[in-house]
């Protein structure tokens, strides 16, 4: 099948329920959505959830990468097999490395997402089929716990009981007096067997997080994820050397490069593999492999804003890594369910439950146009 064209929407809807966390607030998503048409009818969906903080990019960037390079390569390429996705990714990686020479991670994951879609959609088949057996058991799902108020999350507590998750992770800011009494809440509220993870982004200087962290201790914290700047990778072993307490490397890895030079320096215990982030399902591949060969934890995250595209490639992505310790899989409940199907909150073993490609119907229609181009 033949890519003939390539249409850019934007997604910037509305959250239920506004998002805080020490990098901003959000209101709403940031995303690109990607669809890839063929010449047989088939029309793979992948997207992108760019954050600056991160990738160094945003939504404009993105839609320039995919515009103005992309699109040149992607038209009128065919793809019958995994080995021409593979080749189509080098490509495109190839000349943002020699030609573009700007940060272009989430526009590629973007592209690999709607390229698997595409092909199990030909093959007829699952994403997680193309990826590799299901291995393992299930993946426990994770929520992050919104910077809100007591009263607010209280509130909320009937809600998150109906949900299907075994961790939490506690977003947590510059007060330390605040974040005490904020894990003393929810380990309250959760109870004593409830996995519970603490969040930084990276906001912390190396002596906050190592004065928080002893103080969170006694609420039997199982990890912190980037208490400090991701550029530190030396601080982020001296937290961890200090403290005792696992630490999850999150915007300090970005790449398989960052991966080895992480666990090279035995600067963290866990690695946080957003798909967004990473560059796609193949690429995130390569590092969770990479990092497993190291006996290196993983996770698998998600940014807060995604929709249910990059929601469905993580789940197809925990079916085939083994050994996940958790999946971020809750950010769509952030919205109303009114463009896309509800995702599962409970990874299940069945083919049939995912359909074909990623398993779900986008209505475009819903989001902005930015683009379409043309073979």
């Amino acid at each position: 099948m033949q890519i003939v064209k390539i249409n850019l929407f934007q997604c910037n809807t509305p959250f239920k329920l506004w998002f805080a966390s020490p990098h901003t607030t959000r209101t709403k998503a940031d995303s690109v959505i990607v669809e890839l048409c063929f010449n047989n009818g088939i029309i793979g969906y992948g997207e992108s959830a760019p954050r600056a903080y991160v990738t160094g990019e945003t939504c404009l960037t993105v839609t320039d990468v995919i515009k103005n390079l992309f699109s040149h390569l992607l038209l009128g390429r065919t793809i019958h097999s995994v080995h021409d996705l593979e080749s189509s990714l080098e490509l495109l990686e190839k000349e943002c490395i020699h030609r573009y020479r700007s940060p272009y991670l989430s526009a590629l994951g973007a592209i690999d997402i709607a390229l698997f879609d595409a092909l199990g959609k030909l093959q007829k088949v699952p994403v997680h089929a193309i990826l590799g057996p299901i291995l393992g058991n299930e993946t426990p799902h994770s929520l992050s716990i919104l910077m809100l108020s007591s009263e607010k999350l209280q509130n909320l507590l009937h809600r998150l009981r109906t949900l299907d998750f075994q961790s939490l992770k506690i977003i947590l800011g510059d007060v330390e007096s605040d974040n005490i009494e904020r894990v003393r809440l929810i380990r309250s509220l959760f109870g004593v067997n409830m996995d519970i993870r603490i969040e930084a982004n990276g906001k912390w200087t190396q002596q906050q997080a190592i004065s928080n962290i002893e103080k969170l201790k006694r609420f039997n914290i199982s990890a912190v994820e980037q208490p400090i700047v991701a550029s530190d990778f030396e601080g982020l072993k001296e937290v961890r050397a200090a403290t005792g307490v696992p630490v999850v490397a999150d915007e300090s890895m970005i790449s398989i490069s960052d991966a080895k030079k992480l666990i090279e320096m035995e600067a963290c215990d866990i690695i946080n593999i957003k798909i967004s982030k990473c560059g796609g399902l193949l690429k995130s591949m390569r590092i969770a492999d990479f990092a497993r060969s190291k006996n290196v934890g993983r996770q698998v995250g998600a940014h807060v804003g995604e929709t249910n595209i990059l929601t469905r490639a993580g789940e197809h992505f925990c079916l085939t890594t083994p050994d996940v310790t958790c999946f971020e899989g809750f950010s769509s409940l952030l919205f109303e369910d009114s463009w896309c199907e509800h995702p599962k909150t409970k990874n299940k073993r069945s083919n049939d439950l995912y359909g074909i490609g990623l398993g779900i119907e986008i209505k475009t229609g819903m989001f902005k146009s930015i683009c379409s181009l043309n073979v």
